[in-house]
């Protein structure tokens, strides 16, 4: 029987790359309390300005993963949603090791307290906005860990910063670094043959990121990776990813 409200928990733990404690919620499927299976996990992953809050409850992805497990349109789940503060999940001398916080420290304390399966397989990695960027920086580079990675309006940016002028000198100080932390020039450059992609942006996004998500799609096509692109429609807002979340559980989770 699914419980009223979802099973959602507020964490600390410490993180040893940042050295400090870090939050997440962690989202339990039905059943998980009074039994013994062991389940996949999606790492979910919040925009520039937002928490670990963002994705649940805010957009409502634990509503929707209940509403999909009762419905056994999705195999039950684990779900995390990290605290990654404006790091886009990266490793950086100015924010900390980032990437070393969600793939090395966040990873195995999931693992290490809660019933998961610990397989690639049977781990996912997505996000919005910046944390998309973020999900497919780490699943490009860390295929070892993760087998779906989904990003959802991710922050591709183009030549069009649109008043990023800090960002743009923080991100891409150079091209080296460019080539080495954008997922467009990882698309070409690193080794994840066995990754499934998936990838949408609203075709009114005020940021232009449809623009970086179909070159990135037509680069991953030729790489020969399996991927998936949705232009839908919808703006860079709340109300666009909160009304997809079901397409994005379905992506990863799928019976």
């Amino acid at each position: 029987m699914i419980s009223s409200s979802p099973d959602v928990r507020k964490l600390t733990f410490k993180s040893n790359a940042l050295g400090k404690d870090k939050r997440f919620n962690i989202y339990l499927p039905p059943g998980y309390s009074s039994g013994s299976d062991a389940y996949p996990v999606l790492y979910m992953i919040h925009g520039t300005g937002n928490n670990e809050n963002q994705w649940m409850p805010d957009l409502g992805l634990d509503t929707a993963a209940d509403k999909l497990i009762g419905e056994n349109r999705i195999r039950p789940l684990i779900i995390v949603t990290p605290q990654i503060d404006s790091s886009y999940g990266l490793n950086s001398e100015e924010k900390g090791l980032y990437s070393d916080y969600l793939t090395q420290d966040l990873v195995s304390f999931v693992d290490k307290h809660f019933r998961t399966l610990p397989s690639r397989e049977d781990r996912y990695i997505g996000g919005l906005s910046m944390g998309g960027f973020a999900a497919l920086n780490n699943a490009f580079r860390h295929p070892e860990l993760f087998s779906k990675v989904g990003g959802h309006s991710p922050a591709l940016w183009m030549d069009y910063w649109a008043d990023t002028g800090d960002l743009q000198a923080w991100l891409y100080p150079d091209e080296e670094t460019r080539k080495a932390r954008d997922p467009l020039s990882l698309a070409e450059t690193a080794d994840f043959e066995d990754l499934t992609v998936f990838l949408d942006s609203g075709k009114h996004d005020g940021y232009r990121f449809y623009e970086g998500s179909e070159l990135l799609y037509n680069k991953l096509l030729e790489k020969g990776i399996q991927v998936e692109y949705h232009l839908w429609d919808g703006e860079h807002t709340k109300n666009y990813w909160s009304s997809h979340t079901e397409d994005y559980l379905m992506f990863f989770a799928s019976p």
